[in-house]
């Protein structure tokens, strides 16, 4: 821009538009008639001391041709490395607030927020559930025993069936007074039942009653839930606890974001038996080895360039597994390619320095308790 303003007396406008015109190849005709432009412009132009001559103009010209091919990538590949390189470095040294981050600006991104707690855990961090009484609307971090490792914090706002409405009133409550009990919460801020049910299956209540049951029990008795007919003395309720395949469940449905596990835990026996292998197990594999994986469905990626191969990427309690589909076994394994959660995969071990894939060959649905999860998949 600045070339084309000294040399060829561009205005501000027309240097604007041969910015435009380069790093993209559908411009090239605009950029060739612009540059053709600038180079008349250069040389016809009486403000130069000493004035361009047409041979240095197209020169001038040829080089601003060759910056537009690899110049806007270059630019870019510099950012990206430093974005790569700054995160990296949040990621080794402050990885609490690296997933923190992440968390608090959803939606965005390429991962579900469930993907980036397990994640999280697996590199150590101690993640807990939303807390009304030590949390806040966004997540937050926590001082833990071990000095310079905090504790993450879910946020409510991450709590299915609460709006934003009631997550105001939430904020304004405990901002104006700390919450003390729940019956306190479900009184100053208006709870609906559903909203307490909610809160209560997040583990909201945990401070004041850890049994996620216990809690809800009591958070319906703060509403006044009763039945019109009901004696008036009331019996103790004590229910059985959830056991941890239970609390996992429920985490996925409350609030999409499990701090007690990974659902592949509890079928991992079932697929140890089966000679299914683990994803921390796949770089003892050789190259062109068959093997047979299974997980659950993160990401599903179709891009144009592909020509109808699907891109899988499956994560179990351990880490992730790339998956190929061609496009022949996508029509045939449509439904379990496309729409199924867990997915068993029978395949060719590929492995690329350090880049390891499994080429799909066969392909079912793994029969595990419905889970409500979203993959991030193409559309």
């Amino acid at each position: 821009m600045a070339i084309s303003s000294v040399l060829g007396g561009f205005t501000p406008p027309e240097a604007d538009r041969l910015r435009r015109t380069m790093g993209n190849i559908r411009k090239k005709t605009r950029l060739e008639n612009v540059l053709a432009e600038l180079t008349e412009r250069m040389v016809n132009n009486p403000a130069p001391d000493p004035p361009v001559t047409r041979e240095v103009a197209e020169q001038i010209s040829r080089d601003l041709s060759t910056f537009a091919n690899y110049g806007f990538p270059e630019s870019h590949a510099w950012s990206f490395a430093l974005i790569a390189y700054a995160t990296a470095y949040l990621k080794c040294h402050y990885a609490t607030d690296f997933y923190l981050g992440l968390l608090n600006a959803q939606p965005m991104g390429f991962y579900p927020n469930a993907t980036i707690i397990h994640e999280a855990r697996r590199r150590g961090v101690e993640v807990r559930s939303p807390c009304l009484r030590d949390g806040r609307r966004i997540c937050t971090t926590e001082e833990t025993a071990e000095s310079g490792q905090p504790a993450l914090r879910i946020g409510w706002r991450h709590i299915r069936g609460v709006g934003d409405r009631t997550l105001d009133r939430l904020s304004d409550a405990q901002d104006f007074l700390p919450f003390t009990s729940i019956a306190d919460v479900v009184e100053r801020v208006g709870l609906t039942r559903a909203e307490s049910l909610q809160l209560a299956r997040a583990a909201a209540f945990g401070a004041w009653e850890p049994d996620r049951r216990r809690a809800a029990w009591e958070a319906l008795r703060a509403v006044g839930d009763n039945l019109p007919f009901a004696p008036a003395h009331r019996f103790r309720y004590d229910p059985r606890e959830l056991d941890e395949r239970e609390l996992i469940f429920l985490d996925y449905q409350a609030t999409g974001i499990c701090v007690t596990g990974h659902p592949m835990e509890h079928v991992r026996e079932r697929l140890d038996r089966a000679g299914i292998v683990a994803s921390r197990d796949m770089q003892d594999l050789r190259d062109g080895q068959r093997v047979v994986i299974a997980g659950l469905v993160t990401v599903r990626q179709r891009p144009e360039s592909a020509k109808g191969t699907i891109f899988i990427l499956l994560e179990d309690e351990w880490g992730f597994v790339n998956v190929i589909v061609s496009p022949g076994l996508v029509e045939r394994y449509n439904d379990i390619v496309k729409y199924a959660r867990f997915i068993v995969v029978e395949g060719r071990f590929e492995r690329d320095g350090g880049v390891t894939n499994v080429v799909g060959r066969r392909f079912r649905e793994l029969e595990v308790e419905q889970l409500v999860y979203g993959s991030h998949d193409f559309h």
